[in-house]
């Protein structure tokens, strides 16, 4: 719960905060900071790869496709490292890129999920508010920033790969495939320009070493402190149309009767049309 007295979501802890008056209501975007795993095959393969020598037969033909033109073995050691660096600049690149990103997720379903009441409300003092995708995109209609809608991708990191070279995050882990996410994406561009000036900084790093033919390591962590410096908020407000935004408000299955009750007296408090209910997941079959 917030300090501004939000209404929880079910919907992946996405929070409804309020400001002095309800219908003014704005969303909360809470940055995504969840770091990047380190991915094995074939997201880190490149790890693996300290020479030309260490490619397989298919990697060779990728990154020394044409050996008309890398004919020469400085030519092919240019290549072979330029493409192992930036594979790993582009990994740590899209991590610190991922300060810039407000992430505001929902569940995507046609029914309840017990899964998710238990995962977001197991105490039972947690509510969930459903829409729809077109009236998510009809609430946010009026607000000033640019926003950014998808389908997470739920993937098998051992054996598929992740496109690092995509800066907003909608890839996870196929074990969370259950959560059927649509992630709403605000991109901060103030806080992109400052760490843009620290990669650039790591990308001349990686040249110098590359062209200068430098024999100490490449030092990938050398911008992390500094980046770890990089204000960003905790949070964005994004205007939104709160009546056109709700279509039920649903309290927890196991919630008691009083917090039913505090829901309701909130909801007339700031003049929100949709009357709270119980879910009825734990109800009997035959009625």
């Amino acid at each position: 719960m917030s300090e501004y007295g939000a209404i929880w979501i079910l919907q992946n802890s996405f929070l409804l905060s309020h400001g002095a008056n309800f219908t003014s209501v704005i969303l909360r975007f809470w940055p995504k900071l969840i770091l990047m795993r380190l991915l094995s095959h074939p997201n880190y393969r490149h790890r693996e790869w300290n020479n030309i020598a260490d490619l397989t037969s298919e990697e060779y033909k990728i990154i020394i496709f044409d050996e008309t033109r890398l004919n020469t073995e400085e030519s092919k050691r240019v290549q072979f490292e330029s493409t192992r660096n930036s594979r790993e600049y582009w990994c740590r690149r899209r991590l610190y890129d991922r300060r810039t990103l407000f992430v505001n997720c929902w569940h995507l379903n046609s029914y309840e999920s017990a899964a998710m009441w238990m995962q977001y409300a197991d105490g039972g003092h947690g509510i969930a508010i459903t829409s729809s995708y077109e009236n998510i995109i009809e609430a946010l209609a009026d607000a000033k920033e640019r926003l950014f809608v998808g389908l997470v991708k739920y993937l098998d990191w051992n054996s598929e790969p992740v496109d690092n070279t995509v800066l907003f995050p909608y890839s996870k882990r196929r074990s969370f495939d259950y959560e059927k996410e649509l992630r709403i994406v605000y991109w901060d561009l103030d806080i992109q320009e400052p760490i843009n000036a620290l990669c650039q900084k790591l990308s001349n790093h990686t040249m110098d070493h590359l062209y200068r033919r430098i024999t100490t390591p490449i030092d990938w962590t050398m911008i992390e402190n500094e980046v770890a410096k990089v204000k960003y908020e905790q949070g964005r407000y994004i205007t939104v149309k709160l009546d056109t935004l709700i279509r039920d408000i649903y309290v927890a299955p196991t919630s008691p009767d009083w917090f039913l009750e505090v829901i309701e007296e909130v909801c007339k408090k700031f003049s929100v049309a949709r009357k709270p209910k119980r879910s009825d997941l734990l109800s009997s079959p035959i009625r």
